[in-house]
């Protein structure tokens, strides 16, 4: 007989994990959107040239980058739980920097600081929630990491919208110290993750984390499946490229590298200058549609919450590439036949609506499940890590080139170059990209041990049954 009294306690407890570590899409948000409102009076104050603020906009992805090629094995090493501790610690020195920067050297350096907190969340929050949710939970609570991810995003538009009248940007980070310390206190109390614990040989205390997260009666089950597939897997790099990972390896890459090509980070952090461009030229009209677009990045994200666990990744993924391709058509054509203007701005607005709602719905979410779910557990960290290495890297590189790219051949056309590769981010999803709803890591790495390429037709019911 199933103790029901234990069973509720342990859901609680999972939740409550799930929940916390979750927090850090916050941070992860709120980073990537306050530079978007702080850009119109940063450069009042501390004057920089168009590739300069390009530079200070990609450091955080040139600091992500750095931080997540190293994460993953630190968090191999050391453990997920304390990689987030860290990325608090990391947090915290960033902001006190930016409070101080006068210069723009200082200010590269606090965003550069910024961007490896990020990069640190980005790979062990997800490491974390994957390894502490159950199967039929994982997608929903790597989907409220997106979703507090959007959250976060959308109060960085409104803290800046909210200082836009003072014009005080540093204010405007300032406000990071809230949800740095909530998080750091709470990962304090909270247990390492009990597949690392095993994979360290640390059965005792993973049984006592398990006891806690998992019902009684399948407890047991649950150790012994973590313990045959660690027993099948080496932990080093060599390991990563093992030929029967191959195929998963390239969807990781493929997804991280794409996820970026649509243009989302560069849309959010240059939101502003987006809208502006279609012709609206109020800063207080400018700094509420930047809300808006926050808002309406938030409702996809809370549709994707509720869908994902029931729909499936793959179906998410192909509904959003193919939105996103329309939207950004559209958009293209619009600043091809229209003259920037107050018609211009209100019809790119509902493109840029559009686009951000399948994004949100799709690939927002999908891409931390692809790159957390799709490789067993000893190499998982350094899975994740290349997965956002190479999305850091692409993301650093389209923000810093944006501005320049946008003035060399029109915005216009720049929509029709994230068009075209949305479309190879579309058949990646629909060619390779298995359905790994409701399927137990373990189970899906033992697919693909068994995975015979050259049997596979590669239709998304076909490669994961």
């Amino acid at each position: 007989m199933i103790n029901t009294t234990t069973t509720s306690h342990s859901r609680l407890f999972t939740f409550f994990m799930i929940f916390c570590a979750a927090l850090g899409g916050i941070l992860y948000g709120y980073d990537i959107g306050v530079i978007s409102g702080a850009l119109l009076f940063v450069k009042k104050t501390i004057p920089m040239t168009r590739l300069e603020i390009g530079v200070i906009v990609g450091a955080v992805l040139t600091g992500g980058m750095l931080s997540t090629f190293i994460t993953g094995p630190l968090a191999d090493r050391f453990g997920r739980r304390t990689m987030i501790l860290v990325a608090c610690l990391v947090f915290i020195i960033g902001i006190c920097t930016i409070l101080m920067a006068h210069t723009f050297f200082s200010l590269f350096v606090a965003r550069l600081l910024l961007g490896i907190a990020v990069g640190i969340v980005a790979v062990a929050v997800p490491l974390y929630l994957t390894e502490t949710a159950p199967a039929k939970l994982r997608g929903r609570s790597l989907t409220l990491f997106q979703l507090f991810l959007t959250l976060g995003i959308l109060l960085a538009y409104l803290i800046d919208l909210f200082f836009t009248s003072s014009g005080n940007w540093r204010a405007m980070f300032a406000v990071l110290f809230i949800p740095v310390s909530i998080l750091f206190f709470s990962m304090l109390i909270l247990p390492e993750t009990p597949r690392w614990l095993l994979a360290k040989r640390r059965d005792r205390e993973a049984l006592k984390v398990l006891s806690k997260i998992r019902p009684y009666n399948k407890v047991k089950k649950e150790i012994e499946q973590i313990k045959a597939s660690l027993s099948v897997t080496h932990s080093n790099w060599k390991a990563l490229f093992a030929r029967n990972f191959w195929l998963p390896l390239f969807v990781v890459i493929s997804i991280a590298i794409l996820n970026q090509l649509t243009g989302i980070n560069v849309l959010l952090q240059y939101a502003p200058v987006v809208i502006q461009k279609a012709g609206l030229t109020s800063k207080a009209g400018i700094m509420l549609s930047t809300v808006g677009m926050g808002a309406i990045n938030l409702f996809g994200t809370v549709i994707s919450f509720f869908l994902i666990d029931y729909f499936g990744r793959r179906r998410l993924l192909i509904i959003g590439t193919l939105g996103i391709i329309i939207s950004y058509l559209y958009l293209g054509g619009l600043s091809t036949w229209l003259e920037a203007g107050k018609l211009q701005a209100d019809l790119s607005l509902i493109g840029l609506f559009s686009y951000i709602i399948f994004y949100a719905i799709g690939p927002g979410v999908v891409v931390w499940l692809a790159i957390s779910e799709l490789m067993p557990t000893k190499v998982r960290g350094k899975a994740v890590a290349l997965g956002l290495f190479v999305n850091s890297l692409t993301a650093a590189l389209l923000s810093t080139l944006f501005l320049p790219l946008m003035h060399q051949i029109s915005m216009g056309r720049t929509y029709d170059l994230f068009a075209l590769f949305t479309g190879f981010y579309f058949l990646v999803a629909f060619y390779l990209l298995p359905e790994t709803r409701g399927k137990s890591l373990e189970e899906i790495q033992q697919f693909y041990q068994k995975f015979v390429l050259k049997k596979t037709h590669f239709t998304g019911d076909a490669i994961l049954e």
